[in-house]
């Protein structure tokens, strides 16, 4: 057999080769893999045109493709008018309001 610097068996060496471009490959995988979690979802843009990730994951590298991300969760607005902002009523009578609206994005691809 040949050696490689005569130390290693050629088929060594190549294994070894294998095993470390395996593992950069898989460190470059996972960091540009990014995943959607149930409270939040991102479109990825760019490169290969728009894609919705609402659950599981996909490859976002940063030169090519940009990520917004899309709070899923339900949010709560509220509005209160009292005092000088109070609300007049068609009687003339001044009314103090406070509101509260849940506001939620609907989980759709769209």
């Amino acid at each position: 057999m040949d050696d490689v610097f005569g130390i290693l068996p050629s088929w060594m060496f190549t294994a070894i080769v294998a095993v470390i471009v395996l593992l950069i490959i898989g460190i470059i995988f996972a960091r540009l893999y990014r995943r959607a979690s149930a409270e939040q979802a991102f479109v990825r843009t760019g490169l290969g045109g728009q894609k919705v990730v609402m659950s599981g994951g996909a490859i976002v590298m940063p030169i090519f493709h940009e990520i917004i991300p899309i709070n899923m969760n339900t949010l709560k607005l509220e509005v209160s008018r009292a005092t000088v902002d109070s609300l007049i009523t068609k009687d003339r009578m001044r009314v103090d309001v406070v509101v509260a609206f849940f506001v939620r994005v609907k989980p759709s691809v769209e």
